[in-house]
């Protein structure tokens, strides 16, 4: 989906360790941005004939560059300089580090210093199990009274962030269900997250929303499926409160806030515990800063 203004935007992916630019076309013109006068440098500006796309326009002015004038070196981005989806931390395109980042961090540190703490319980929570059941992949379907409660309370956890980032998105909801939490799957990339705890080699990655389906969006997930079987029918489906669904239910709420705030929503207690996995970004999908003199602007998803 273009960035809604006349004007679009374009990052060109640069060879042999140069950075990326950034380059805007009004139809008229293909303007290279954060340089002096570009209007008089050399390949910074090319002024486009009626009826020209971009590709065109760059194309038929640099011979030299061959097949990277066209698409493929020159990416069509979704959103504007400055633009940015509400809650949804995304790599900067024209930076050297793939680090996830989100203009809204300063205005949100209310929610995310609670999100943080509630986190960090979490996490110590399960710690203190663990001190009693070791966790292996032979003691994953362990259960009990207290890794019930730990999953009730990391489920709930992350039904208050789906809800948060739906509602920052525009929609209204009275009684949210898993149809409407699905919907942040793609957008967000959630599935492609991997969360390793450090003191549980044997575990190995944990990836708590890699199966997640639109075709059945509360059984697909599994430790959120538990959650509602133990909250609601304890005495029929207790055994199904395991530890591998702690592990999940406490690795998905990881995944939610760094999905919407960056690595540096966590503390340094819980970044000693865990490491992390980032989804691939294309491109297209990152966000550009603050090129020009806009003011940033949260753009509702489009997908939701």
């Amino acid at each position: 989906m273009m960035q809604s203004t006349e004007t679009s935007w374009f990052v060109r992916d640069c060879v042999a360790g140069q950075p990326r630019q950034v380059w805007s076309f009004d139809g008229e013109a293909a303007i290279r941005t954060g340089v002096t006068n570009p209007e008089t440098g050399a390949g910074t500006f090319f002024r486009a004939k009626p009826g020209e796309t971009f590709w065109d326009c760059i194309g038929r002015q640099t011979d030299w560059l061959g097949p990277e004038a066209k698409e493929g070196s020159f990416y069509l981005m979704r959103l504007g300089p400055a633009q940015f989806y509400p809650r949804m931390a995304r790599p900067i395109a024209i930076a050297d580090e793939a680090r996830l980042w989100v203009p809204s961090y300063d205005s949100e540190k209310l929610f995310i210093a609670n999100a943080r703490g509630q986190l960090t319980l979490l996490a110590r929570k399960l710690e203190n199990i663990c001190q009693t059941v070791q966790p292996t992949q032979g003691t994953l379907s362990a259960y009990g009274h207290e890794i019930r409660n730990l999953l009730i309370l990391a489920a709930t956890e992350a039904e208050m962030h789906w809800r948060g980032i739906l509602i920052a998105n525009g929609l209204q909801m009275q009684r949210p269900t898993s149809n409407q939490y699905i919907r942040l799957l793609e957008p967000m990339k959630l599935s492609h997250y991997a969360v390793t705890f450090h003191g549980y080699p044997d575990l190995g990655p944990i990836k708590p929303f890699a199966d997640w389906s639109q075709v059945d969006p509360t059984g697909s997930l599994g430790w959120y499926s538990a959650y509602h079987g133990v909250k609601h029918n304890r005495e029929v489906e207790f055994a199904r409160g395991t530890l591998r669904h702690a592990f999940e239910a406490v690795s998905a709420c990881i995944v939610l806030l760094v999905s919407q705030f960056g690595p540096v929503a966590l503390n340094a207690e819980l970044s000693s515990l865990i490491g992390l996995t980032y989804p691939d970004w294309p491109i297209e999908e990152m966000y550009i800063p603050q090129v020009t003199s806009a003011q940033f602007t949260p753009i509702k998803h489009p997908d939701l």
